[in-house]
């Protein structure tokens, strides 16, 4: 049995954590390693980072490792165990189905009586419902936040508003449709049940940060993969809990935070973190005036 284990890997912008991860994948290759080396970046750096990696391992070499994103990743999981039974439905459809949900409703609001006959609405609606789901807020959490609230009546009303929108359009919408921006958090749940990535060991590069959804199948990985390296852009890691949001790594600072709590969370062993250094900047090693 391999030892789960998490690797931050970080350094400012430029210093090398890219060329870093293709390396080390690369060193894996020439050791020999049948497992799966899989490089994990933003969905509209994809492209980009396969051409870095064939580039850098050889074009042949690409069968035994590869690039994906999350949701690619998703999509891979649900071919092997299942989950794209029904078909997912588009923004237009989305659109629609919402329209529908409140004119059905337009009678029972008060709060948004106005604002749902106004043009946009809907639209607005549906990018906070998107906003929801990344950051795994229910119809159940907003009606809970609604009971803690005593003294906010008006902002009790939206809550309770927004729920009964946002739990009838998952109720029908889940009838015969699958939602994209659920992938993630279906993804965080199928993926114990897959086969495919069992003790691969996977780079996480290019991201300014991770929303709830990410956090889930992050952790997910750690219960399952060999390694899971993180690349984060800051200086140094926090070492307290005194973070000032001011300070231009903070987000990465509390990333790197959260992924030690995950990994203690779920008995994962954390390797000592590779700090790269920016003097010279990897980057720019061919300029030196821009250096």
């Amino acid at each position: 049995m391999y030892k789960l284990s998490l690797r931050l890997i970080y350094g400012r912008a430029g210093s090398g954590k890219s060329h870093f991860c293709l390396n080390d994948i690369k060193s894996r290759l020439d050791e020999g390693s049948n497992s799966p080396l899989i490089l994990v970046v933003p969905e509209q750096f994809s492209l980009q980072a396969e051409r870095k990696l064939a580039a850098a391992i050889g074009v042949g070499s690409t069968v035994k490792a590869e690039v994906l994103s999350f949701r690619r990743m998703a999509y891979r999981v649900f071919n092997e165990v299942g989950g794209l039974t029904r078909r997912y439905i588009n923004s237009a459809g989305k659109c629609m189905l919402l329209y529908h949900i409140i004119d059905g409703v337009k009678d029972n609001l008060t709060v948004f009586s106005k604002a749902a006959a106004q043009q946009g609405f809907v639209n607005t609606l549906l990018e906070m419902i998107a906003e929801m789901k990344r950051y795994n807020i229910t119809p159940e959490t907003l009606k809970s936040a609604g009971n803690d609230l005593k003294e906010h009546q008006l902002l009790i009303d939206k809550l309770n508003e927004i729920r009964i929108i946002y739990e009838e359009y998952e109720k029908r919408l889940h009838e015969k449709y699958m939602d994209s921006d659920d992938d993630l958090t279906i993804l965080a749940g199928k993926l114990d049940e897959s086969l495919q990535f069992n003790g691969a060991e996977v780079w996480i590069d290019d991201f300014s940060g991770f929303t709830p959804q990410e956090y889930k199948v992050i952790e997910a990985l750690l219960k399952k993969v060999k390694r899971v390296n993180v690349c984060l852009c800051t200086d140094c890691l926090a070492e307290d809990n005194n973070l000032d949001d001011t300070d231009v790594f903070s987000p990465a600072k509390k990333a790197g935070k959260r992924l030690l709590k995950i990994a203690e969370e779920n008995s994962a062993a954390v390797e000592p973190p590779v700090e790269l250094k920016t003097e010279p900047s990897y980057r720019f090693r061919d300029s030196k005036e821009i250096a």
